[in-house]
């Protein structure tokens, strides 16, 4: 039985080898089979099989490959035109660009120069004008924060000549109120009291609750809040007493910082009016070399965009050209093997289709 299974194993593996052995097509169907990989090709033989299956002649589906190819034969003769204008404006730019740049770079270099001379010659009257400058701003700092610090301190002083003053009207009819009541009230009634006045009137309530006092502790109460009030009295007086001082000692450093103002001015105003001429030169060499600067900047980045825009032009040239040839390649072996194997194509295509 086991040798009957590898007879019949070896008898089918001979009939397959002879099969494919002697498929007639093989080579045709191999190279179509490869065309299938490529869009291009994929789709060329998608179009053929759609014909055939609509029976379009042969000499369509050869006018269609023929056309493909002259389209990218036309193509790539544009994209050569095309070409040849880019390298010739990359040349003639570039060009430019270089010129530009020279031209830039010596400018640079000699308002250099000039502004070393000038520099050499002025740069003691700068750093007195410089220092100058920087006292004069140290001053207004000063005066700022002086006023700043006066207003605040004003504020201040405004605020508690109306709260002080209330604060002793309030303690003069709490004085008033104590003065009326009698000691040592009965605690039941003084609650019921509290809590009918609850807490709308706290000054009420205060008394209320001061009645439950004995005569000592009252008179004690009533002696510290005269105290208090005449403390506060003395402080409003005090208060009034020192804000006409700050003001004066606040006016007196305003002067005082005016006065050096002017004086710093008349010297930072000298030395500017020494500085003369040179400065004036300065000023032009600066420029010269700062518009110099900028056109060196606008002809280098305008280079390197242009390289970059000239490069990619090259490689999209090359990557172009590249895939026409292949896809013409693609077109030319189909139509070389409809010409040459036309009847294994077709029934490699007839495959295709079922």
């Amino acid at each position: 039985m086991k040798a009957l299974l590898i007879l019949g194993l070896v008898i089918f593996t001979q009939a397959v080898f002879v099969k494919h052995a002697s498929e007639p097509h093989a080579a045709v169907f191999a190279q179509l089979e490869a065309l299938e990989d490529h869009p291009l090709g994929k789709k060329i033989l998608d179009t053929i099989a759609l014909q055939m299956k609509n029976k379009s002649p042969l000499s369509d589906i050869a006018k269609m490959l023929q056309d493909l190819r002259e389209n990218l034969v036309l193509q790539q003769q544009d994209a050569e035109l095309v070409h040849v204008a880019q390298e010739a404006d990359c040349e003639a730019e570039i060009y430019g660009y270089n010129r530009r740049i020279d031209f830039a770079s010596n400018e640079i270099t000699e308002a250099t120069i000039d502004i070393n001379k000038y520099t050499a010659d002025i740069e003691l009257l700068e750093t007195d004008i410089a220092n100058k400058e920087q006292q004069l701003q140290i001053l207004a700092n000063q005066e700022e924060q002086l006023r700043q610090k006066r207003a605040e301190d004003h504020d201040a002083f405004e605020e508690r000549q109306i709260t002080t003053p209330k604060v002793v009207e309030a303690l003069d009819v709490i004085a008033a109120k104590l003065s009326a009541i009698q000691p040592e009230a009965d605690a039941e009634a003084v609650l019921a009291e509290l809590e009918r006045v609850g807490g709308n009137n706290p000054i009420l309530a205060l008394v209320q609750l001061a009645s439950t006092f004995s005569a000592e502790k009252l008179q004690n109460v009533q002696d510290k809040i005269a105290e208090l009030r005449a403390s506060l009295e003395q402080s409003i007086i005090d208060d009034q007493e020192e804000e006409v001082q700050a003001q004066l000692n606040f006016e007196a450093q305003i002067v005082e910082i005016n006065e050096q103002r002017a004086a710093l001015q008349s010297e930072k105003a000298d030395s500017e009016t020494k500085l003369g001429q040179a400065q004036v030169q300065l000023a032009a060499a600066k420029k010269r070399k700062y518009d110099a600067g900028r056109e060196l900047d606008s002809a280098t980045r305008g280079k390197v965009a242009k390289e970059a825009e000239c490069e990619a032009w090259r490689t999209q040239y090359a990557r172009d050209t590249e895939q026409r040839t292949v896809e013409i390649g693609i077109i030319r072996q189909v139509e070389q093997i409809l010409a040459t194997k036309l009847e294994g194509a077709s029934s490699y295509i007839k495959g295709r289709i079922n």
